[in-house]
């Protein structure tokens, strides 16, 4: 386990919870390497096929409540999910929205690049703004206390700012390539929020219960 600690306290029972945080099946923007911000894509045939994969590694794990962004990518997702694991319908959570990457939106890494070296500002959403948005959800359902397994499907740009955020920086933002329909798990418990394990495909999940 990578035990993390959440800079922030969470004040909650003693009864611990599970969060899964899901990345969205691929899109077309994904395969031609452009920046996804708050473009509502939409999953290509990979990407349903990486959904549905991604239900079935978690046939055998117990979840209660199923939340996700509410652009289309991250919401097919998780109705996919939803749909094999037949749990209650699907929480759509703005605080879950990917960043907005301003200019960097649609652009290759090469386009990026030019723009950077324009020294153009990207008009991004600051990190910590999209960092205080998507924790203000986790801490939400921490505090209803009444779900133990919660699975979270967002993005890879929000995710991976929590998994930094959490970490001190060491795994998450600008050090980790997230792949799409990869699951990383949160153990809350107490004041303590930790990474059990992050960017596993649905295959590795299902070796790693093993």
């Amino acid at each position: 386990m990578i035990y993390f600690m959440a800079i922030e306290s969470v004040n909650r029972g003693h009864q611990s919870m599970v969060i899964y945080l899901v990345r969205h099946g691929e899109t077309d923007w994904n395969k031609q390497n452009k920046l996804q911000g708050i473009e509502d894509i939409a999953l290509n045939e990979t990407g349903l096929q990486q959904s549905a994969e991604c239900a079935e590694a978690f046939k055998n794990i117990p979840v209660d409540c199923i939340l996700s962004s509410p652009l289309q990518r991250a919401r097919v997702t998780a109705d996919i999910i939803a749909a094999y694991l037949k749990t209650s319908p699907v929480i759509i959570e703005q605080g879950l929205t990917e960043r907005d990457f301003g200019k960097l939106s649609g652009l290759t890494y090469a386009d990026r690049d030019t723009l950077f070296a324009r020294n153009e500002d990207p008009c991004m959403e600051p990190k910590e703004a999209l960092t205080d948005r998507f924790m203000a959800v986790i801490y939400k359902y921490i505090q209803l206390d009444i779900y133990q397994s919660i699975l979270v499907v967002s993005h890879g740009g929000s995710i991976n700012a929590i998994l930094a955020y959490l970490s001190g920086g060491e795994i998450g933002s600008g050090k980790t390539i997230l792949k799409n329909t990869c699951i990383s798990k949160l153990i809350c418990s107490g004041q303590k929020i930790q990474i059990d394990f992050y960017n596993l495909t649905p295959a590795e999940f299902i070796e790693k219960q093993k």
